[in-house]
C-alpha cells in the first residue's frame, strides 16, 4: 500500500542535520574580451523596482565583463507585477541587448517575480556537480514572511496535490506546481485591491493606517527571521532528495545570502556545499557566483547604482571535479537541466 506523501513536508530538513557551522580568448561586437570558459551567476536584481532593486540593465553590465555566458537564477525583473510589467520588461530586453553587445549569452531562470518569464526552473551544470534554482520551492508558503503565506501554502498544497501520484517526487513536478502558486498569488493577492474587514472599516483610516503598518512590519521581520535561520536545513534536505549526485546548490529568493555546508551529503561522501546569492532587493547583500573551467568561486557585490561590480577578493574559492562549460552567445538553446 502506498502513502501519499505530505505536501506540506516534502522539502523537510534530512533528519539529525546541524546548522552549518579552452579556446583562445575571443570578443563581443563591442571590442571587449571574452573568456569561453567564465560563468557568472546572479539572482534577484529585480530590475523596475525602483529603489529596492538593481538600479538598471546597464549598471549590471560591468558584473558580466570577460564572461562568456551570464545565468540569473530567478526574480530578474518584476514582470509579474502588472503595475510594473512594462518597464520590467524594457529592462530584460535592455539587459539582452547590452549581454548580446558584449558577446555574452544569458540564460534566465524564473523565480516567483517572473514566473512566467521562461519554463526554465533549474539548471545543472558540470556533468550535474552544480545544481541551480530560483530556491521558492523551499517553503510551501513561497515567501512566508508575507501577509498571505497561509494562502500561499494552501494554494501550494492543492497545486501540489492535484499532480499525478507518480509524480509526486518528480522535480519537475514540484517545479511546476510552485509555478503555478506563484502566478496565482501575484494575481489574487497582489496585485488585485481588496475588500476592508470589520477593523479597517470601524477604526479611522488615520488611527489605522499607522498602526497597521507597524505592526505589519513587524510580523514580517519575525517571520523572516524564523525562515532565515531554518533555511539552510530546508536547502540541505532539497538537494539530498533532487540533486543528490549534486556537490553545489546554489539558489537565491530569500535575500539572505551566505554559505553553508552539509557534511558529507554529496556524492562519494563529499561535503555539499549550499551557496545563496542574496539580493540586490533589501538588505542589499548581492552575491556572485563565477565558474570558470574547474573552479568556482563567490564573489561579494559592490551595490552601486552608477555600475554594480564585483569586489576586490572572493569570499569563497572551490575545485570543481569537472569542468564547466559556457554557452557561447551565437549557441543554440541547449537545455542542461536534465
Amino acid at each position: 500500500m502506498s502513502v501519499e506523501p505530505d505536501p506540506l513536508n516534502l522539502f523537510a530538513p534530512p533528519e539529525g542535520a546541524a546548522l552549518p557551522t579552452a579556446r583562445g580568448p575571443r570578443r563581443g561586437a563591442a571590442g571587449r574580451e571574452v573568456t569561453d570558459g567564465r560563468i557568472v551567476i546572479l539572482s534577484d536584481t529585480h530590475l523596475a523596482k525602483a529603489g529596492r532593486g538593481a538600479h538598471s540593465a546597464a549598471a549590471l553590465r560591468p558584473l558580466w565583463q570577460g564572461a562568456a555566458e551570464l545565468i540569473i537564477n530567478g526574480d530578474v525583473a518584476e514582470v509579474a507585477d502588472e503595475r510594473l510589467r512594462g518597464p520590467a520588461a524594457r529592462q530584460v530586453m535592455e539587459l539582452l541587448r547590452l549581454a548580446e553587445i558584449d558577446g555574452v549569452r544569458v540564460t534566465l531562470i524564473s523565480g516567483n517575480h517572473d514566473p512566467l518569464l521562461t519554463d526554465r526552473r533549474y539548471l545543472r551544470l558540470a556533468q550535474r556537480e552544480v545544481f541551480l534554482t530560483h530556491g521558492d520551492i523551499l517553503h510551501p508558503a513561497i515567501s512566508p514572511w508575507t501577509d498571505h503565506g497561509k494562502h500561499m501554502a494552501r494554494l501550494h498544497a492543492d497545486a501540489v496535490m492535484s499532480l499525478d501520484p507518480s509524480k509526486a517526487r518528480d522535480i519537475d513536478a514540484q517545479l511546476a506546481a510552485c509555478k503555478h502558486a506563484s502566478v496565482i498569488q501575484w494575481d489574487e493577492f497582489v496585485t488585485r485591491p481588496h475588500k476592508p474587514g470589520v477593523l479597517a472599516r470601524c477604526v479611522p483610516h488615520r488611527v489605522r493606517h499607522p498602526l497597521g503598518q507597524k505592526a505589519a512590519l513587524a510580523r514580517k521581520l519575525v517571520k523572516a527571521a524564523y525562515y532565515w535561520h531554518t533555511i539552510p536545513k530546508r536547502a540541505m534536505g532539497f538537494a539530498r532528495r533532487f540533486a543528490p549526485e549534486s556537490r553545489f546548490f546554489v539558489f537565491g529568493h530569500i535575500h539572505r545570502a551566505g554559505i553553508w555546508i552539509d557534511p558529507g551529503a554529496g556524492p562519494d561522501g563529499q561535503d555539499r556545499i549550499i551557496i545563496n546569492t542574496g539580493a540586490y532587493q533589501n538588505p542589499r547583500n548581492p552575491r556572485a557566483v563565477v565558474i570558470e573551467g574547474q573552479a568556482l568561486s563567490v564573489w561579494p557585490v559592490v551595490f552601486n547604482t552608477a555600475g554594480h561590480r564585483l569586489g576586490p577578493e572572493p569570499l569563497a574559492e572551490y575545485q570543481l571535479n569537472t569542468r564547466a562549460v559556457a554557452r557561447r552567445a551565437d549557441d543554440g538553446d541547449v537545455r542542461r537541466s536534465a
